[in-house]
């Protein structure tokens, strides 16, 4: 690792659809901490599949805002399938002291919301039920993709599958591994970041509470014309948009006002398919709660109970 190379020494790595941008969001806000401008950068991710990894001149240059602040930051929700390649991956190039948090959600809620997030890209046929989507997937006990990211919207399923991928991160990262609930970082944002502040060694008190909006929230549209416009601007301008928060919060709160369509329970989303995906999951809560039962410092969610 070149000394004159600026590389995280901070990672967010999962999940999708589990407040990860929300999370990165707030920790770059604070002056401790310099976060990526693009916010998924995925970039240690080809060693998942045994590929070569971009050097660190590169990888550095994604953090050329940096101004000497304690952490640096990459969020990257994906990093928690890679497995003994990613994490040897992470411990070469960046050091044995860097700091991993994991976010995990309720999977059959996190599936479900992964489920919308795909509608509202326009990344799948605005007719898709949820039940053809559950179908559409590889099933929870089949592993992770092996080859490559551009099939993610069938991996929905195995992603809720948390017990397979976390023994490894336990195992290497210790006490430099801090497990996060999105039940707790949704209803209690304060506390969670206080607690997330403690544990990073940084000043909890420079926040405000309106720093603690939500983020990347999933919203139905009414005009379709002007949501795929929005996404597109938003797609790439995001480096921009990661520099002026304030002016985003604030865009945002009126294009939500003009196109957001407000629904109640989806006609897409039936009750046959709400419980399927409780069966799909229920063994793999049950691995999990045995999995971290025992940890320090970790309060179950009412889904492990």
């Amino acid at each position: 690792m070149n000394p004159n190379n600026h590389l995280p020494n901070l990672i967010i790595g999962g999940v999708h659809k589990a407040g990860t941008t929300s999370l990165h969001t707030y920790l770059s806000m604070h002056p401790d901490v310099c976060g990526s401008l693009i916010k998924e950068l995925a970039f240690l991710l080809p060693s998942r599949y045994h590929q070569s990894v971009p050097d660190d001149a590169t990888y550095s240059s994604h953090f050329k805002n940096h101004k000497g602040e304690k952490y640096i930051l990459e969020t990257t929700p994906s990093y928690l399938y890679g497995g003994l390649p990613l994490i040897e991956t992470i411990n070469e190039r960046l050091g044995v002291n860097v700091k991993v948090i994991m976010i995990l959600r309720e999977p059959s809620d996190r599936f479900i919301s992964f489920y919308r997030h795909c509608l509202t890209k326009l990344e799948i046929p605005a007719d898709t039920t949820l039940e053809n989507f559950i179908n559409t997937s590889v099933p929870v006990d089949k592993g992770v993709r092996t080859t490559n990211e551009s099939d993610h919207i069938k991996e929905g399923l195995v992603e809720g599958n948390y017990a397979t991928y976390l023994p490894l991160w336990i195992e290497h990262f210790g006490d430099r591994l801090l497990i996060v609930f999105f039940d707790e970082l949704s209803k209690d944002t304060p506390g969670t970041m206080k607690r997330i502040c403690i544990w990073l060694g940084i000043d909890f008190s420079i926040y405000k509470p309106e720093d603690f909006t939500i983020e990347n929230r999933t919203v139905d549209y009414r005009l379709g014309l002007i949501h795929r416009f929005a996404l597109w601007v938003n797609h790439h301008t995001e480096t921009f948009w990661r520099k002026n928060i304030k002016l985003k919060r604030a865009l945002r709160s009126i294009y939500y006002g003009f196109n957001e369509k407000k629904k109640n329970k989806s006609e897409l989303i039936s009750n046959k398919a709400l419980k399927d995906l409780e069966a799909i999951y229920e063994t793999p809560n049950l691995q999990l709660k045995e999995l971290l039962k025992n940890q320090p410092a970790i309060n179950l969610p009412y889904w492990l109970q």
